[in-house]
């Protein structure tokens, strides 16, 4: 049903307004959850069912993969406090909606389903996460703020529990200046059991900086985590990991998972290559040298060779060489060895533009499509889901 689902998109904002007419009418208090603006409310909404209804033959219920996806969903969606039951509410909502779209009767008949079957499965996702105890959201209060850049804050968070996750999860965020918006940040460290969580937040887009501008004493609210990387099993090939800005947090945090595990004969060390804009962009250049002296090769690259006048970056600590080239992938292809033996992995993290400009240069020069996996995000913080990535 391909056609259905690019007629969906064609009429994203028709026939979510539609949706939430419906919804907010029946159920009033949804509309605090909500963004402000309608034009940021339930953005992913219609693409989403698109996506369901474009995978999905008629008469036949929901591939494995589409469930799974919308296991996860619901799971993320247990953090705007609502019980299992108000999917069927929902469900209603989205059926109304379909008024503004124009549908043959079998069109229509066939998107009922489809929206009966998701909101069934989110339910049953929902009430079996109840069932089970596991808490929707963390309660976080902001303990600590860093400045290291004009653009880049390093925020520690503490929870009154432990706060469980795998290294390159990131949890939706929001707080209470940013009512109905929601961020999603990866850690920069791996879980400890101490409910202490650190967060590399750069200030891109008007909710994003809001967090970079967070304060001690501010309260966070995290949902639950979802993505995440699988680190190789030494022998696998290579790990590369190219973080572009604070995509260095997730590299961190895969390397302090790796020498974590005692034994470094069983898991793949990685080999990280951070990319910034200009030389005070490596705000975290101390750490890295720490990693360095551990076993973890860190090649630092740079765009330009000089900072932006208004950068006010902090000295890099002593010794911290890097290369300077408009090509980082460049740089990566001829420090990796790809001819022998087995063919490294790359993991390529931090903004879509940029991930997507290196992934297509890692492919002109001679890296298999199958041998790259992404983790990106938009300019405002905002993950799409076919980014999620796992490393087997």
């Amino acid at each position: 049903m391909w056609e259905l689902g690019e007629h969906f998109r064609n009429h994203v904002e028709e026939y979510r307004d539609a949706v939430h007419e419906h919804f907010f009418n029946a159920v009033p208090e949804s509309r605090q959850i909500f963004a402000l603006s309608m034009r940021d409310t339930h953005t992913s909404l219609v693409p989403a069912l698109a996506w369901v209804i474009e995978h999905t033959e008629p008469g036949k219920p929901l591939l494995a993969d589409v469930s799974a996806k919308l296991t996860q969903l619901a799971l993320d969606h247990r953090r705007h406090g609502f019980p299992a039951e108000v999917y069927s509410r929902f469900a209603d909502a989205l059926v109304a909606g379909l008024r503004v779209l124009a549908l043959t009767q079998y069109q229509y008949n066939f998107s009922c389903d489809v929206i009966n079957q998701i909101c069934e499965t989110m339910a049953e996702a929902a009430r079996e996460s109840d069932a089970a105890g596991e808490a929707p959201a963390h309660s976080a209060q902001v303990m600590a703020v860093e400045h290291p850049t004009r653009d880049t804050s390093i925020i520690r968070v503490e929870a009154g529990l432990a706060v469980p996750y795998q290294p390159g999860q990131h949890f939706p965020v929001t707080t209470q200046y940013l009512p109905g918006q929601w961020r999603m940040l990866t850690p920069a460290q791996p879980s400890d059991g101490t409910g202490q969580v650190v967060f590399h937040v750069t200030a891109a887009g008007a909710a994003s900086r809001s967090l970079a501008h967070a304060q001690p004493g501010d309260w966070w609210t995290l949902g639950q985590p979802a993505g995440g990387i699988s680190l190789p099993n030494a022998g696998a090939g290579e790990l590369v990991i190219i973080s572009y800005g604070t995509g260095w947090a997730t590299a961190r945090c895969a390397a302090l998972a790796a020498l974590s595990t005692g034994d470094r004969s069983q898991v793949q060390v990685p080999h990280i290559f951070a990319v910034t804009g200009s030389p005070g962009a490596h705000y975290d250049t101390y750490f890295q040298q720490n990693l360095e002296s551990l076993g973890v090769p860190v090649r630092r690259i740079v765009r330009e060779e000089k900072d932006p006048w208004l950068l006010n970056a902090r000295e890099l600590a002593a010794g911290s060489d890097y290369v300077v080239s408009g090509e980082p992938t460049d740089v990566v292809v001829n420090e990796v060895e790809l001819s022998t033996g087995t063919p490294p992995r790359f993991l390529l993290i931090g903004p879509a533009e940029e991930v997507g400009e290196g992934k297509e240069g890692l492919i002109k020069r001679g890296v298999g499509k199958q041998q790259i996996d992404v983790l990106s995000w938009g300019r405002d913080g905002r993950w799409e889901p076919e980014d999620y990535a796992t490393l087997a």
